[in-house]
């Protein structure tokens, strides 16, 4: 199925927006290249004369052969073909059973309540291995709470998981409901409940 004029006009101006020049309409791109979708079909309609909503990229991405854009949790990006420099997103995979992330005392109080969230980052950063997430952890803490997640059960339920190169998956939360706090041989330090 070709698209038709207007939306390859449209999706040529995206593409631009996404890969090139997003100072051009006005938007900030993350690590990740991605945008929040509302600011920028708002910027968009209020740079060109044609106004278009969510409905009409799904249409365009749906007529597309090359998976140009990917939408997810009310964020936008390019899957490819940047000029700008970003960090490209592999597809969201099924994550292992279980996956760890190494945090300091302080930080593991909070956790056992809130769960991981991303704070100033674009991720939470979980670990395929123990012994990587306790080396992520020592850089907060000597001896540092690792945190076991059922990666693939919040997978199931929604949570959309990004591997990467490096034995790091990428995750923008994990509830507290998923999350069992290790206890890692050698570490006499007491669970973050017990202090």
């Amino acid at each position: 199925m070709r698209m038709d004029k207007r939306l390859v006009k449209i999706s040529k101006r995206l593409s631009l927006a996404l890969r090139h020049q997003p100072d051009r309409l006005g938007i900030q791109l993350d690590a990740y290249g991605r945008v929040n979708l509302p600011t920028l079909l708002a910027q968009y309609n209020a740079h060109y004369q044609t106004p278009i909503d969510e409905k009409t990229i799904r249409t365009i991405m749906a007529q597309s052969g090359k998976q140009r854009f990917a939408i997810e949790n009310k964020k936008i990006w390019a899957r490819y073909g940047h000029s700008v420099p970003v960090k490209l997103l592999q597809p969201p995979a099924v994550p292992p059973v279980f996956l760890y992330h190494g945090t300091s005392h302080q930080s593991a109080v909070m956790i056992e309540t809130e769960g991981l969230r991303k704070m100033d980052r674009d991720f939470v950063h979980l670990s395929t291995t123990v012994p990587m997430a306790v080396s992520v952890g020592q850089r907060h803490d000597p001896h540092p709470v690792i945190f076991q997640v059922a990666a693939q059960q919040a997978a199931k339920e929604g949570f959309l998981f990004y591997p990467t190169e490096s034995q790091v998956w990428l995750v923008d939360q994990v509830p507290a409901r998923y999350l069992t706090v290790m206890h890692v041989a050698g570490d006499r330090s007491r669970r973050p409940q017990d202090t």
